[in-house]
């Protein structure tokens, strides 16, 4: 009963990006900006209005965009809700089916050029009798992104934090918080 949008292209929306980028000194920081384009000037010059949307004045505020975003069109006092298990990159869409245990699977692609196809699978299953049941299911899962052999063939790898597998402190990730933020680098 609820639908699925996607912040896609946040980077057209704040400025000054470039400028802000020379002279960072937070690494992390810098990072998790690091897969966006570094624009001097967004598309829409809001960053000459609210500066909000200027990275040197806010450089944190441009991470609170690049999700997939659950909308409940029934319920009028509801808020949307960013579901960040879901990862944050440039979604250009998000496809919800149930797989065969009756778990909610989300596809999602990164707009961007030469990055990646996603999925979630959700820890729990789906409730037909219950859409209360439902209402947080995409908060808790499992993020995987595709790799595809040259015969056509691939897996999906997860997208865990695990001090002892490929994302960890010594691959550059702090917690499954920072994996999530730089989905792109983690799928990488």
């Amino acid at each position: 009963g609820t639908y699925l949008t996607c912040e896609e292209n946040v980077d057209d929306y704040f400025g000054n990006t470039r400028t802000w980028f020379a002279s960072a000194t937070d690494q992390a920081l810098r990072d998790a900006h690091r897969r966006f384009p570094a624009r001097e000037t967004s598309f829409y010059g809001w960053e000459n209005v609210d500066p909000r949307f200027d990275m040197r004045a806010e450089p944190r505020e441009a991470l609170r965009f690049g999700w997939v975003v659950e909308i409940d069109p029934y319920d009028p006092k509801s808020i949307p809700r960013k579901r960040t298990a879901l990862g944050r990159f440039s979604h250009e869409g998000a496809c919800v089916g149930l797989a065969r245990d009756g778990r909610a699977a989300v596809y999602m692609g990164d707009d961007d050029v030469f990055e990646y196809v996603y999925k979630f699978v959700s820890r729990r299953r789906f409730d037909a009798k219950n859409a209360h049941a439902n209402r947080d299911i995409l908060d808790e899962g499992t993020l995987y992104v595709a790799r595809f052999d040259a015969g056509g063939a691939g897996e999906w790898l997860p997208l865990v934090y695990d001090k002892s597998g490929p994302l960890n402190e010594a691959s550059g990730f702090r917690d499954q918080a920072d994996v999530l933020i730089r989905t792109g680098a983690a799928a990488s």
